[in-house]
Formats: structure tokens, sequence, C-alpha cells
């Protein structure tokens, strides 16, 4: 298929995609749930040969940014503009396209009222996205169809990540065997381990590690279930994130694209299971440009970025090329992939994005001035 048929293909399948969805939040909010989500499953199951195809012909590259592990973008308080500015193509993994493999493994009998709620909100969310971003964000669900079989080896990293946390384990059966209260999973635990699970965006590693654990089982009480041992809930909450970082990376390294995170447990599973991955190119490339685009994301000042409509946001970033330019003053100062571990980047970053801001002001006031010079009647 060409490109350009492809992408009119394509931009076909979000317009299909923003129809399905206005007739689907209606449901949502009768608690018909389940029955969109197998909605939304077959609509890109009947599409997956063209979605497939344009992931691998026409999105590789190293400036081409995928907003992911996330449960939606929050276009209402301008999410995807610092994500605009990072590289050149842009897709959103759809999170509609995990919810219903997440239901399928809550516990039996647990009350689904929370997922469902939120799986109204990253609906509607999508339809905002759909109906202003211009296709500047693509909607497609990159990580439900990382079905090659060249990176199925990846997976099994996972279980090997899981068991390498804890002294004389080697297995899943082997944890579960030993392990049923959090003092069996301190007695076998590595002593490095409270510096290597991260159970939220607000644990404190300084504390000990049984009282982050209880923390975190009264923090996600959706996910597990209290009358279950410990070992279960901290298998879920670990091996989850753990999962999802394995769920990324192989997206990533199928479709050649970088990941875009804005979570900071998501951030701190995929940098520390990728650095076991260092063989494979494209993670080299990954590890930088995704630290960097975080550093981004936690420094940029949304509002600032909204003072211009949409359409001349991107006239503006276009000429200005923030992403090539960050990049390229990052270089002059010696961070690259091999070094940007040993640097601290928030002042390259902070004055590059002031540089941005200066530009989309500038557009602010002569679209000012045009509105005071012209004729009154």
């Amino acid at each position: 298929m060409k490109s350009n048929l492809l992408l009119n293909k394509i931009h076909l399948i979000q317009a299909e995609y923003k129809e399905l969805l206005t007739a689907l939040v209606p449901k949502l909010k009768s608690s018909h749930a389940p029955e969109v989500l197998d909605d939304i499953n077959l609509f890109w199951l009947r599409h997956i040969e063209e979605v497939q195809l344009y992931l691998r012909a026409w999105f590789p590259g190293e400036n081409s940014y995928v907003f992911t592990a996330a449960t939606y973008m929050d276009y209402a308080d301008k999410e995807h503009l610092p994500f605009l500015l990072m590289g050149d193509k842009h897709v959103l993994d759809d999170p509609l396209s995990k919810y219903a493999e997440i239901r399928s493994k809550m516990p039996e009998g647990k009350d689904a009222e929370f997922l469902y709620e939120q799986i109204g909100v990253t609906a509607e969310d999508n339809l905002k996205l759909l109906e202003n971003v211009h296709e500047e964000i693509l909607i497609l669900p990159l990580r439900l169809l990382n079905q090659s079989n060249a990176h199925n080896s990846l997976y099994k990293v996972g279980e090997q990540a899981f068991v390498s946390l804890f002294n004389g384990i080697n297995s899943f059966s082997d944890y579960f065997s030993k392990c049923d209260s959090i003092d069996d999973i301190i007695q076998y635990a590595r002593e490095d381990i409270g510096r290597l699970v991260m159970f939220s965006e607000d644990d404190d590693a300084s504390l000990p590690f049984k009282e982050r654990f209880k923390s975190a089982l009264a923090g996600t009480q959706y996910m597990v279930d209290v009358n279950k041992p410990d070992s279960d809930n901290f298998f879920m909450l670990v091996f989850g994130c753990i999962q999802q970082a394995i769920d990324v990376i192989v997206s990533c390294v199928e479709y050649g694209c970088i990941p875009y995170i804005r979570y900071p447990v998501s951030l701190h599973y995929i940098s520390l299971l990728s650095k076991s991955m260092l063989d494979i190119e494209h993670i080299i490339t990954l590890r930088f440009k995704m630290s960097v685009a975080f550093v981004v994301y936690q420094l940029c000042d949304k509002n600032r970025l909204a003072t211009v409509c949409f359409e001349e946001f991107l006239k503006k970033k276009q000429e200005y090329d923030f992403n090539a330019k960050l990049f390229r003053v990052l270089t002059q100062h010696g961070v690259n992939e091999k070094s940007f571990l040993g640097h601290t980047i928030t002042k390259l970053v902070i004055d590059e994005l002031e540089e941005f801001y200066n530009i989309l002001s500038g557009a602010e006031d002569k679209d000012s001035d045009k509105e005071e010079n012209q004729p009154s009647n």
C-alpha cells in the first residue's frame, strides 16, 4: 500500500473511531462498560492489518513518540501540548484497548466500579483529542498489537526481573511456596530491594519497606485483595509494573519509536528493565530520548504553551523546532545517549523552554496588534 493511501486509510480509521466513541460514551454512563470494551476491541481487530502496516512502515523513527503507560492523556489539562513538543510523529497508545485485559485480571468478585468510571473518563478524553488535535496525535492500540515473534524472548525478562528481587527464589512457584506474609518477602528480599521496587509516585524510599508496602495496599484497594496473602498482593503490585514496562519496551522496539512517559513509577521500571537490554540497538536511543522527554514534561508550563491558539502553536513549533534545538544544545554540552545518566539537564531544558515561550509570546503580541489595528465599523 503506497504511503499516501496508507495515511489516508489511517485518517479514515481515526474518523470511524470518533464516530464509534460518540455512540459508545452514553452507554458507558449507563453501566455498559464490558460491552463497550468488546466493541472497541472488535473495532481495532477489524483494522489490525492497516494499523500494523502504518506502525511498521510509516511510524518508526527516533523522532516518533508514543504516549503510553497512562490511563488517559487529559486534553482539558493541555497534556497534549508538551507531548507535541517532542519529535514530529505522535501516537497515543489507546488505553481503552488495554482495559478489557485489566478487567479480566481483576480478583474475582472485586468491585469494578472504579475501573468503569476510569473507562468513561478515558473514552471522553479520547473523543476530545479526536475532535480537537487535527490528527496531529493518532490514537492507535500500540500495545495491543505487539504480536511479532521477533521479540517474544523479551517477555521472559519479566519473570527473571521479578525473581531477581530475591535471594534463594528461582521462579514464580518458588516465590509463592516460600512467601506468604510481608515478613517472608523481606526475609528473602535482596538488601537493595528498597531501591529496586517503587510502589507509587508518592512512595518514600527512606521509610521501612514494610511500611511502604502497607501504604501501597491502602492506596490501591481497587487492584488488590486484602483478604489474600501479602505475597499475592505484592506480586500484583510489582509484577504488574514489570509487565507494563516489558510491554512498553517490546512495543517500542517492535515499532522503532520512543515512549513518552509521564508517570514516575512507569519510568522507573522501564529504565530499570531496559538497562539489561542494551545489546538491542534501539534501546540505547529509547532510554536517552525517553528520559529527556520526561524532564521536559516535568519542567514544562502547559499554560504558557496555551497562550496562543492550537493552530498557532503548531505553526510556531514547526518553525522553531524545539525538539531539534534541545537535542543540539544537549550535544553541545556533552549530553548524549552514552553520557546522559551522568548529567543534570534541568537548566538546559528550562532555558530552551523559555526560548520557545518567548517565541509564542511574540506570536501572541502580533495577534493582539492585528486585532487593535482592525478598522472599526
